[in-house]
């Protein structure tokens, strides 16, 4: 299978492309500086210079090696580590580099396409814990739900084939047992977690499989 990443110097992104490689897999990673890719570098993979809000940076990533999948990894960078930190990025970073991975799919027929998102995204909105919508309101971390949200209103607008995977709380470390909840998300505990080992094998298991096309499933350990 034949994928581009998006997002792929990320933390979570550069798991998800040792996943697809240790997979098998042929891999093109869009990033701004390819020596952040360096730690990455084998037969399966390629990089493209560029960033996914100039469509023809997108194109030109395409062009490398049509995708049969296009995974996301995209997040709004921050003034530092903290998830309360104040976003240094444009109000539409995801949802524009989006569109135009979206548009260029159409024209490469690229069948699918996979966005890690969050949970509180979407239809999970309403089964987030009070405290947490509350805190989301309240914090900086609003404009990246909202960037996310338009991201999925975009893309199911389009008609291409997507999967939304929205992981609880963030945490460093290797793949876990995964468990499920549908797309809104009912039933996930306040504190549930996940480890981005466990999320890039599931972005991965969904690139390979249409068994979630379609849908916005919440992840957690």
């Amino acid at each position: 299978m034949r994928v581009l990443m998006i997002g792929g110097s990320g933390r979570t992104g550069k798991l998800v492309i040792n996943e697809l490689l240790h997979r098998g897999h042929q891999v093109t990673a869009l990033v701004r500086n390819p020596e952040a890719m360096a730690t990455e570098v084998s037969a399966g993979l390629k990089t493209a210079t560029g960033t996914p809000l100039e469509r023809p940076d997108v194109r030109h990533a395409f062009e490398i090696s049509i995708p049969d999948v296009v995974i996301v990894t995209l997040s709004a960078p921050r003034a530092s580590d903290s998830p309360f930190a104040a976003v240094v990025a444009p109000p539409r970073l995801m949802a524009d580099s989006t569109a135009n991975v979206v548009a260029t799919m159409k024209e490469f027929n690229t069948p699918k396409i996979v966005v890690m998102q969050a949970f509180g995204v979407g239809e999970s909105w309403r089964n987030l814990h009070c405290v947490m919508r509350l805190l989301m309101k309240q914090s900086n971390m609003i404009y990246q739900y909202n960037d996310h949200n338009l991201v999925a209103k975009e893309t199911k607008a389009s008609g291409e084939n997507f999967v939304f995977v929205r992981p609880s709380r963030l945490e460093e470390g290797e793949a876990k047992e995964i468990r499920e909840y549908a797309d809104d998300g009912k039933g996930v505990p306040m504190l549930a977690a996940i480890s981005r080992g466990s999320v890039a094998r599931f972005l991965v298991d969904a690139a390979e499989s249409d068994a979630w096309d379609g849908t916005a499933p919440v992840i957690t350990n």
